[in-house]
């Protein structure tokens, strides 16, 4: 005998047995939706507040034997997604995921509405469906996305692959109407999704759309293989670049306006097996610097850094990978110091926030414009703040060095593991260990984690398998209180939404100067540098306050876990 909608929520402990009563007591007294029928026993468990949507999704999963799916991780092709119109998808809570060989892939709230789905078949006229579930939140939020990118951007993809498909030769008009939509709409959907950065990858059967989110990438949608090399060149256009050499990396720079927020973005093209592959950076602007107490550095980090910004020499230096937060607290730090009384410099390549009431310098390699020519030209220009984008070689470490030795603020970043390997690293440069250690105020390391969703947070324990690779025990963290998040349409259905960072802060004392000076190895940072937090500790400290989980700690400071000496 066929089971029951109740009788799956009542076997999945979502209700009891009273309840359920309750609800379809209640489901027989309330009136028709228009269009819809009456309102469903899991839309009433859902909105009374007796389980979530996700619950019911899953029980209508193992009452349909169908697959339920999450939606935030699954590309939604425009063109294929208006097959059927937008008021169909919302009125009936379903949208066509995709064209298979065996016919439409359709995800729907409710797929027993048997209705709903005759309906997409004589709409599309295909006579299969693959049908899965998914919440009603999930669709509504790509049906919302679909149609924002849809309503421009999907079409502008068919008149594209119209335009090829009948043979026209390739366009480059910077009016060419299709694609300035399509840009416009991707631009402005990756800038209201949070993206750091959007990746335009032609591949061989169509160009790959994908967003990078919280430090990972995400698949977002995929237009039609012809209409790569246009989208490519209006990129190029927009950003300076020369649209007729395609055999050489470029860099360009554009700026774009979403919302009426102005948006600065650094294009980078790079020549590859189907066709010119496409980064572009979505760069902070100078209204959203953050400031050093929002970064994620705990009560004493802040204050030892605060310390050291305020002295009027001296070198701090910034370290950690590519993609760990180093130029974001850099700026916070310049941020920071910048007074009408001050005369602040910065050398980068290239200038990625542009800051009111300071000096930004481009460095250029092919005029010569090198960190060492930049950083020595700076130097007779009275500064008394300056940030170093990158310390890359000897010249440039030497000439940084010797500047926080003559009365100057130096900043600068360098590619390290940890705050003690920083100090080793210049070394391994053939710069003198007593002009490391007489130059060097502070060393800060750090790691973005990703931040736990707010909308969808609940309190978890974590595996004994996570605990045991953190060599953790989690009775002995202080107030413990661990929280992972569940997936909303908020957070993409990741649970995370957003970054802080993990930071390590060693301060050079006296004592540290005089033992690295005679020997300058990690060992001796270690054992003769004051007492301070471990990248992991305060990554574990973040975690037990319910900040992160203790598996995204894991992830990110798996190799900066060695035993204090």
């Amino acid at each position: 005998m066929r089971r029951r909608l109740g009788e799956v929520l009542v076997s999945h402990d979502i209700i009891d047995e009273i309840q359920l009563d309750e609800l379809l007591a209640e489901q027989a007294t309330l009136t028709p939706h228009e269009g819809t029928g009456r309102l469903r026993l899991g839309q009433l468990v859902v909105t009374r507040g007796m389980g979530s949507e996700e619950q019911v999704a899953e029980a209508l999963g193992d009452l349909l034997a169908l697959d339920v799916v999450d939606l935030s991780t699954e590309p939604v092709d425009p063109t294929v997604a208006q097959l059927i119109p937008r008021a169909m998808a919302e009125r009936f809570g379903l949208i066509v995921l995709a064209r298979e060989a065996t016919g439409l892939r359709v995800a729907a709230s409710d797929p027993t509405n048997v209705l709903a789905l005759d309906d997409i078949r004589i709409h599309t006229r295909e006579r299969s469906l693959h049908v899965v579930v998914a919440t009603p939140s999930q669709i509504a939020a790509q049906i919302k996305r679909v149609w924002s990118i849809g309503d421009d951007a999907a079409d502008a993809v068919q008149l594209l692959a119209i335009e090829y498909d009948e043979g026209a030769e390739e366009n480059n008009d910077t009016d060419q109407t299709p694609t300035v939509r399509l840009l416009d709409a991707l631009l402005g959907d990756a800038v209201r999704a949070g993206a750091s950065d959007i990746h335009v990858e032609p591949q061989r059967e169509a160009v790959r759309i994908r967003y990078r989110i919280d430090g990972l990438l995400r698949d977002m949608m995929t237009v039609p293989r012809n209409a790569g090399p246009s989208m490519i060149s209006r990129l190029k256009i927009i950003s300076g670049l020369d649209i007729s050499e395609r055999r050489v990396p470029q860099d360009g720079r554009t700026r774009i306006s979403v919302d009426g927020t102005t948006v600065d973005a650094r294009v980078s093209t790079l020549p590859a097996l189907h066709g010119e592959k496409v980064v572009i950076r979505l760069l902070t602007t100078s209204e959203h610097v953050q400031e050093l107490d929002t970064l994620g550095l705990l009560p004493e980090q802040l204050a030892t850094l605060r310390r050291s910004l305020q002295v009027s020499q001296g070198l701090i230096l910034i370290t950690g990978p590519t993609g760990s937060g180093k130029t974001n607290t850099l700026y916070a730090a310049i941020n920071r110091v910048i007074t009408p009384e001050r005369n602040v410099v910065t050398l980068e390549d290239p200038v990625e926030i542009q800051l009111p009431g300071i000096t930004q310098v481009n460095v250029n390699v092919r005029s010569g414009m090198t960190f060492a020519t930049g950083l020595r030209a700076i130097l007779r220009q009275d500064p008394d703040v300056v940030l170093v984008g990158e310390i890359r070689d000897k010249e440039t470490a030497e000439l940084a060095l010797r500047a926080s030795l003559t009365g100057h603020l130096v900043l600068s970043t360098v590619h390290t593991n940890g705050a003690a390997q920083a100090l080793t690293r210049l070394v391994d440069m053939d710069i003198a260990p007593y002009l490391v250690a007489s130059s060097l105020n502070l060393v800060v390391a750090q790691r973005l984690l990703r931040r736990v969703c707010e909308e969808c947070s609940e309190a978890y324990v974590p595996t004994d398998e996570i605990l045991a690779a953190l060599s953790v025990d989690l009775g002995t963290l202080t107030q413990a209180a661990p929280r992972s998040g569940a997936g909303c349409v908020k957070c993409g259905g990741t649970g995370y939404r957003g970054r802080l960072g993990a930071f390590e802060v060693l301060p050079v004392s006296a004592a540290l100067r005089r033992a690295f000076a005679h020997e300058p190895t990690e060992d001796t940072l270690l054992t003769a540098g004051d007492d301070f937090v471990r990248l992991r500790d305060a990554a574990l400290q973040h975690a037990a306050a319910g900040r992160t989980t203790f598996e995204e700690v894991l992830r990110v400071t798996q190799v900066d876990a060695p035993e204090r000496p």
